[in-house]
């Protein structure tokens, strides 16, 4: 998946909670949902059969950018919260290294997880929360919140992570 295609997603997903028809709305995200469910189920599978045939081979699959973002999306990856989170945390690292920027994990768990970033360039707090909270959400989806220190707090209205939808939790 790409960035222009999560943000697609994410675009859709606001229309969809946006349509003033409760009816419609309702039956919108219930087949979202469903197909979600559907998918979820033949991964399963297929990954069962894979390892059967292949065994060790899941873990080269986890490895992948795309498809780790599909597993982890239902749910299936074969890695736990901590290796996922742990893998973000150091490409965040290297990746605010580089640019003269720090991130550190204050706490993690699936329910809360904080992170301070310090960093010297003004005006970097806006796009380095993006990156932070699109890696963190990406790995590990699960989150119950994620707490950025170092960086003021600006979302949109109405944001809802994708995730949190095929999770069923409510908008």
């Amino acid at each position: 998946m790409t960035p222009d295609t999560t943000s697609k997603i994410e675009e859709l997903v606001q229309q969809v909670q946006a349509i003033a028809d409760p009816g419609a709305r309702e039956v919108s995200l219930e087949l979202v949902k469903a197909v979600m469910s559907l998918h979820q189920a033949a991964i399963e599978r297929m990954l069962k059969i894979v390892e059967e045939k292949a065994p060790g081979i899941t873990g080269a699959i986890g490895a992948d950018d795309l498809l780790s973002r599909v597993l982890v999306l239902h749910g299936l990856h074969p890695d736990g919260f901590e290796t996922r989170l742990s893998r973000a945390i150091d490409r965040l690292q290297r990746h605010f290294d580089s640019r003269g920027a720090a991130i550190e994990v204050l706490e993690a768990g699936p329910d809360a997880l904080r992170i301070r970033f310090t960093g010297k360039r003004s005006g970097a707090g806006a796009t380095a929360r993006v990156t932070i909270e699109n890696a963190i959400y990406e790995a590990v989806p699960e989150v119950g919140e994620l707490i950025i220190e170092g960086i003021p707090t600006e979302h949109e209205a109405g944001f809802v992570p994708l995730a949190s939808l095929m999770a069923g939790e409510p908008a």
